[in-house]
């Protein structure tokens, strides 16, 4: 699994968060393999930090688990990121509220590519809308998944 970008840009981390995400072996990984590398990207600020919410994207136990009998894997291509208009309207109105949490909305959007074995394969558009915080002195990370893209 890919590690975080030292990076204080919230959309250029939201990007690689978001291939991290969407990307996934169950041929190498365990779930909790999986889900213990994506640990690895979330804030380390309790208050800010919404585990649930990033855990929910990976399958469950089951399902993980028949997705690995089927040697099932996938890769992500991220086209593009951007803050959302709600957000950019909320920061013009009120400039000082990010300097408490600097947590920022990112909408991501690009491609999902699964394949499994005996040469299935499929792909399908995605977009998520992130919270990331980015404070001034350190790198970015994750703080959950929102439960709505927010165009």
């Amino acid at each position: 699994m890919a590690k975080p970008p030292h990076t204080g840009d919230p959309i250029t981390f939201a990007k690689a968060a978001t291939e991290t995400l969407w990307s996934y072996d169950t041929r190498h990984a365990s779930r909790a393999e999986h889900l213990s590398g994506l640990k690895a990207w979330m804030t380390g600020e309790k208050s800010y930090r919404d585990w649930k919410s990033v855990r929910g994207q990976v399958p469950g136990k089951t399902l993980w688990s028949q997705m690995h009998d089927n040697a099932q894997h996938a890769t992500a291509s991220v086209e593009e990121g951007h803050l959302p208009e709600a957000f950019k309207t909320a920061m013009a109105q009120g400039p000082g509220a990010i300097t408490q949490a600097y947590v920022y909305a990112v909408t991501v959007s690009g491609k999902q590519s699964i394949s499994w074995q005996k040469g299935g394969s499929g792909a399908e558009r995605r977009q998520v809308t992130l919270a990331v915080q980015c404070r001034p002195d350190r790198d970015c990370a994750l703080s959950g998944v929102l439960p709505e893209v927010a165009p």
